[in-house]
Order: structure tokens, then C-alpha cells, then sequence
């Protein structure tokens, strides 16, 4: 009886998945005589070197805000479309003049929306029974103390809504800066406590993400009023205002070197 020999290649590999070393790659292979066929294996090992711990922090640091923005609506209708027109600007028109009159420069009023349509009787065939203009007027960099008071003007100067009231801190960017150092500090310390936790040795940081800030965190929409709500607020004197606190927030992810 003839005799089959075959003859395999020892393959050996370790493969580390803790904070050590481990080689680049090993490489084996094995030659089987049977069939005439020779077979070679790969194993793969990743370079440990260059393991990071990944962490993501979120500091927040509140400031009381110092300014605000305002945003009125000037709102008309009228049965003929450049009657409504005219007495939509001449409205708007009183309102800007109040505005300058409060101390505000133009760079700070801005006619920021303006609309024009038809209105409609959807009951009678959808036919046009009149006309309604619309124009939007923000104003920012007021200060605190004249807000209440700038709101019920604008009322009694013809403006029929207030759409919203957003405060600022003009320490803004300084504030962000301090969230930053503060998101990183809290970074550094959860790093630690799971390089501690694994047994593994922190190193430095080799990156670092900041999170695109949206810049309109820097507003706090704080109310939107109706028309009716308006002419409460101008029939009770000055609007009251509490502006709070503004949250400026920092978020970051960084990745560090551990052995």
C-alpha cells in the first residue's frame, strides 16, 4: 500500500489588544505536497504605538448679557394694493424716526424683511378682496435699560408686532475662550480616569477637534409677542424685560497618546 506523507507549516501569531507593543505584522506560510497546492497565511497585527483614547468635553459658561436685539413687525392692509404700499412705509417710516430719536444710529436699524401679497376670499372663488404689506425692523445693540421702553414706543409709532427680543454679551468672545480652556481641562481628566481604568499610561494630545459654534448662540430668543400682546405692553407703560443669563457653550473632542 503506497504511503501519504503530507507536511503543514506552522503558523503562530499574537495578536495584543492591550496598551503594549506588538509587532508591525507576522507573516507565515506552509507548503502541502497533497493535491500540489501550496498554501500561505497572513496575519496582520496593528501597531499599538499608535493607539489614542478619544474623549469629548462640553463646558458652559454663563454671563449676563449687556444688549440686546429687537425685531418689529409693521403690518398693513387695504383694499388697494398702493394704498396698502404707502401706508405700510409711512408706518415704518414713524418707527425708524423714533428709533434715531432713542439714541440708535442707522448702522444699528435695519430693514431686515419686507412682503406684499394679495388676500384671497376662498369662499367667494379665491377672489382678491384686498392687499396686505408686511415689513420686518431689526434692531440691535440696545442697551438693556432702554429696551422696555424702545418696545412700547415702537408700538404707539405703528409697529403692530414685536417678533422677538434676543440678548448679547458684548464679552462674548472672551467668554467662549474661557468655555475652551474649561472643556479641555474636563477632557484631560476623563482621559486620565480611563488610561487609569484600562492600566494603561496617558501621553499628550494629538489632536484636537473644536465643534463648529454656532454663532447665533450668542442670542437668546427671550419672547415673541402678537399684536395683541403689543398694545397691552404699550398700554402698561414700559414693556418689562428680564433678560437672565446668557449660556456660552464650548464642545471639543480630543484624542490622546496612551502606552
Amino acid at each position: 500500500m503506497m504511503k501519504k506523507i503530507v507536511t503543514f507549516g506552522a503558523l503562530c501569531a499574537l495578536l495584543l489588544t492591550s496598551c503594549g507593543k506588538a509587532p508591525s505584522a507576522v507573516q507565515t506560510s506552509g507548503n502541502s505536497q497533497a493535491g500540489g497546492i501550496q498554501q500561505t497565511a497572513r496575519v496582520q497585527v496593528e501597531n499599538t504605538d499608535s493607539q489614542v483614547i478619544t474623549v469629548t468635553s462640553r463646558e458652559t459658561v454663563k454671563v449676563v448679557p449687556d444688549m440686546a436685539e429687537l425685531v418689529f413687525g409693521v403690518t398693513s392692509q387695504n383694499a388697494d394694493a398702493a394704498l396698502c404700499q404707502q401706508d405700510n412705509q409711512d408706518k415704518t417710516e414713524q418707527l425708524v424716526a423714533m428709533l434715531k430719536e432713542q439714541g440708535l444710529g442707522e448702522n444699528s436699524i435695519q430693514t431686515s424683511g419686507f412682503d406684499m401679497s394679495p388676500r384671497y376670499d376662498w369662499q367667494s372663488d379665491g377672489q382678491i378682496t384686498g392687499y396686505e404689506a408686511s415689513t420686518q425692523v431689526t434692531v440691535s445693540d440696545v442697551p438693556l435699560d432702554q429696551v422696555g421702553t424702545i418696545m412700547t414706543k415702537a408700538v404707539e409709532s405703528g409697529a403692530n408686532q414685536i417678533q422677538s427680543v434676543s440678548y448679547l454679551s458684548s464679552t462674548y468672545d472672551e467668554s467662549y475662550q474661557e468655555a475652551l480652556k474649561l472643556a479641555v481641562e474636563q477632557a484631560q481628566e476623563k482621559a486620565q480616569a480611563l488610561a487609569d481604568a484600562s492600566g494603561c499610561t496617558l501621553g499628550r494630545a494629538v489632536h484636537i477637534t473644536e465643534y463648529t459654534n454656532n454663532q447665533q448662540a450668542r442670542y437668546v430668543a427671550n419672547t415673541r409677542l402678537s399684536a395683541v400682546a403689543a398694545d397691552t405692553a404699550a398700554a402698561e407703560g414700559a414693556a418689562r424685560v428680564m433678560p437672565g443669563e446668557i449660556e456660552i457653550e464650548a464642545s471639543i473632542s480630543v484624542d490622546y497618546a496612551i502606552q
